[in-house]
């Protein structure tokens, strides 16, 4: 197998794996304007789930009504405000909703990670004068060891990869 074809197989799985981790979530079952329904599969006999996006979509300014039915994990929304809030609105709901507790174990743990990662992020910008990040330092290790392996080693694609995840890493730091 050449690299391209290994190339194009890692994205073609990468898009079945996206496709897997990614479903149940909402589906836009039915809209008119101002009127939309939305079906989700976690809310199917969830009513628990169901009160707390009920109480969540009413705070939400421009949606004038909210009916969530368990029974067949339906949202009806009427509203007020443009399409293009309420599909922020539902993406942000949809996001929230894939986050774990903040008050289980496995939410703590994920938050304390995170909140690591942010200070030594901090701490590497403030020591540097802002000169480098916690990104810039790892893609720069990335690029290092690609770039070692690629010529002493002749290794390939591993070094050439790690090269391009030095890139990628770096292209959104700005």
């Amino acid at each position: 197998m050449n690299y391209l074809t290994g190339l194009a197989l890692g994205v073609s799985a990468g898009h079945k794996l996206h496709q897997l981790l990614q479903g149940g979530g909402f589906t836009l079952v039915h809209a008119l304007p101002a009127r939309r329904r939305y079906r989700h599969d976690d809310l199917l006999d969830n009513r628990e789930l169901a009160l707390q996006w009920e109480r969540h979509l009413r705070q939400v300014q421009g949606i004038t009504q909210v009916k969530i039915t368990p029974e067949t994990g339906s949202i009806l929304l009427l509203y007020t405000c443009r399409d293009e809030y309420l599909d922020l609105v539902m993406d942000d709901l949809s996001r929230r909703h894939k986050m774990p507790d903040p008050r289980t174990g496995y939410g703590r743990l994920g938050m304390n990670i995170r909140g690591l990662g942010r200070q030594v992020n901090r701490n590497i910008v403030k020591n540097t004068d802002q000169l480098l990040d916690l990104r810039t330092i790892l893609a720069g290790l990335m690029f290092v060891s690609g770039a070692a392996k690629m010529w002493t080693l002749g290794q390939r694609p591993s070094g050439p990869q790690m090269v391009w995840w030095a890139y990628s890493l770096l292209k959104g730091r700005y």
